[in-house]
C-alpha cells in the first residue's frame, strides 16, 4: 500500500515537472542584442510602408512619367512654329550690258509663323523685307526696300484627309498612355501582394517559433525532472538518455526556427526597403478567415478588374485606329494650296512696309497638288500589316479570357480546399489534445509510461504545427485569389 502510494505522489510530481510554463523562447524575445529599432506592424501598416519606401513603386510611377511624355510628343505636331532669316548678299561680278550694274547688293530680313491645325490645315504668315542696291543709273529707288506680307495655307483632302492621321496619332498615344498606367499598377499590385505573402510567411515563421519554444520548454523540464529522479535512484538511465536525445532534438528545432523567423523577417524588410536596424513584430496572429464570396463573383471582378484583359481591349482599340490610319494612308495624296501676298517698295523700309496694306499691291495663288505612286507598295504593305496585328489584338483578348477563367477559378478551387482542409486540422489537433489529457490521466495511476507520454505531447504539438501551415496555406491562396482578380490595389487609389 505504501509503495503504491508512493509511485503515485512520485507521478503526481512528474506530471507538475513536465507541464509547459510560458515560452521561453519566442519570435518576441530572441537572444542577442536587440537591434536599435522595433516596430510591431499590421499587414496595412506594411503596405503602406511598402508602397512608400519601394524602389518598384517609384520606378513605376517613373515608367507611367516616361510614357506621359510620348502624349507630349506626339501633340508636337500641332505646335507653333516661329522662324526667320537674315542674309546678304554683294555681286561684283563682270557683266555684259553695259546697262548692267558691276556692283549690286541684296539684304534679305524675314520673320514668320507657321502652325498645322487639328484640321490638317498648315497655315504661315511670312513677313519679307528685301533691300537692293547696285551702282546702275537706270533704276528709279536706288536703294530700294520691297517690304512683302504673304500668307500660305495647305490643307490634306486625299492622305491625311482633314489631318485625321494626325489626330489619330495623338488618340493612339493617349490610349498607350493608359496602358502604361494599367501596366505600372500591376506591377504595384504585385508588390503589395509580394508583401501580403511575405508577411504571411513571417506570421507563419512566429506561430512555428513560438510552438517549437513550446516543445523545447516540455523537453528542458522533463530532463531535469529525470535527471533529478535518475540521481536519487528512482529513474532508469535509459529513460534519462531518452530525454537527453528529446531534448538535443527539440534545440536542433528550436536553432532553425529561429534562423526560419529571421529569414521571413529580413525578406518583408527587403521588399519594404527598411534597413538593417529595424526589427518587425507582427501585430496580429496567423488566424483564418472563410472565403464568403462565391465562384461567380470572383469571375465577375476579375472580368471588371483585371489590367491585363483592359489593356488587351484598348490595344484592339489601338490596332483598329491604326488600321483606318492605315487605309487612308493607301489614298494619294492631294492637297489644295493657296497664297495670298501684298508688297510696298519704296526707298524707305517704313513707307514700303506701310504699302503692304494697299489692296492694289496684291497677289493671289490657288491650285491643287497632287502625288500617288503607282505601285504604292509601302502603304499597302503597312495597311496588311496593321489588319493582322488587329486580328492578333482579338486573338490576344480571347486568350487572356481564358486565361482569367482558369486562373481565378484554380485559385478559388484551392482557397475552398485549403479552407475546408484547416476544419480537419484544427479537428485534429483538438482529439491530439483529448488523447494527451486521456494519457494523462493513464499515466497519474501508473498505467502509462514516460515515452508514451512525450510521444503524445509531441503529436500534440505537431498537429499545432499542421493546422499553422493549414493557416498559412489558406491565406497565402487568399491572397493569390485575390491577386488574380486584381482588387488588392483598389483600397490604395487614393495612396497612389
Amino acid at each position: 500500500m505504501a509503495g503504491r502510494s508512493l509511485k503515485t505522489l512520485l507521478c503526481f510530481f512528474f506530471l507538475v515537472a513536465v507541464t509547459p510554463f510560458p515560452a521561453a523562447f519566442s519570435a518576441e524575445a530572441p537572444s542577442g542584442k536587440d537591434p536599435e529599432q522595433v516596430h510591431v506592424l499590421s499587414l496595412v501598416d506594411c503596405l503602406n510602408i511598402a508602397l512608400d519606401n519601394s524602389f518598384e513603386v517609384k520606378m513605376a510611377r517613373l515608367d507611367l512619367l516616361i510614357a506621359e511624355t510620348d502624349l507630349m510628343y506626339s501633340n508636337a505636331v500641332f505646335d507653333t512654329v516661329l522662324f526667320g532669316n537674315i542674309g546678304y548678299t554683294e555681286d561684283k561680278r563682270q557683266e555684259l550690258s553695259v546697262f548692267s550694274a558691276d556692283d549690286d547688293q541684296v539684304n534679305v530680313y524675314s520673320a514668320g509663323i507657321s502652325k498645322k491645325l487639328p484640321s490638317g490645315t498648315e497655315v504661315s504668315a511670312v513677313l519679307t523685307d528685301t533691300r537692293y542696291w547696285d551702282n546702275s543709273g537706270f533704276i528709279s529707288k536706288n536703294p530700294s526696300h520691297n517690304a512683302e506680307l504673304q500668307f500660305e495655307a495647305r490643307q490634306p483632302i486625299g492622305k491625311n484627309f482633314f489631318g485625321y492621321a494626325d489626330r489619330a496619332g495623338v488618340t493612339m498615344t493617349a490610349l498607350a498612355v493608359k496602358n502604361s498606367d494599367l501596366a505600372s499598377r500591376d506591377r504595384i499590385e504585385q508588390l503589395l501582394a509580394d508583401t501580403a505573402l511575405s508577411y504571411t510567411d513571417l506570421l507563419f515563421a512566429k506561430r512555428s517559433l513560438d510552438i517549437y519554444s513550446d516543445i523545447y520548454d516540455r523537453a528542458e523540464k522533463l530532463y531535469g525532472s529525470i535527471k533529478k529522479n535518475y540521481q536519487i535512484g528512482i529513474s532508469e538511465k535509459v529513460d534519462l538518455l531518452a530525454a537527453e536525445a528529446n531534448l538535443a532534438n527539440r534545440k536542433a528545432d528550436l536553432i532553425i526556427a529561429r534562423n526560419s523567423y529571421r529569414d521571413a523577417m529580413e525578406s518583408l524588410k527587403l521588399i519594404m526597403n527598411l534597413g538593417e536596424d529595424v526589427r518587425i513584430l507582427p501585430e496580429e496572429g496567423l488566424s483564418f478567415e472563410p472565403l464568403k464570396a462565391e465562384l461567380s463573383d470572383c469571375l465577375e471582378k476579375a472580368f471588371r478588374y483585371r489590367r491585363d484583359y483592359r489593356i488587351n481591349k484598348r490595344d484592339l482599340e489601338i490596332r483598329g485606329i491604326d488600321l483606318k490610319v492605315k487605309k487612308n494612308a493607301l489614298w494619294p495624296e492631294i492637297d489644295l494650296v493657296g497664297t495670298f501676298s501684298m508688297n510696298g517698295l519704296e526707298k524707305d523700309f517704313s513707307k514700303a512696309i506701310s504699302k503692304t496694306t494697299v489692296a492694289d499691291n496684291t497677289y493671289y495663288f490657288g491650285g491643287v497638288e497632287f502625288s500617288w505612286p503607282l505601285e504604292n507598295r509601302a502603304a499597302r504593305a503597312l495597311s496588311r500589316k496593321a489588319s493582322r496585328e488587329k486580328e492578333k489584338a482579338v486573338l490576344a483578348i480571347k486568350r487572356t479570357e481564358r486565361r482569367i477563367i482558369t486562373q481565378v477559378g484554380i485559385a478559388y478551387e484551392d482557397t475552398v480546399a485549403y479552407g475546408a482542409g484547416r476544419e480537419f486540422t484544427r479537428r485534429a489537433m483538438g482529439l491530439q489534445s483529448e488523447k494527451l489529457e486521456e494519457e494523462e490521466k493513464n499515466f497519474l495511476h501508473g498505467r502509462s509510461g514516460t515515452k508514451r507520454l512525450i510521444d503524445y505531447q509531441q503529436d500534440l504539438l505537431f498537429s499545432e504545427l499542421e493546422d499553422a501551415r493549414a493557416l498559412l496555406n489558406h491565406r497565402k491562396a487568399k491572397v493569390e485569389l485575390f491577386r488574380k482578380m486584381n482588387i488588392i490595389l483598389e483600397n490604395f487609389e487614393e495612396v497612389l
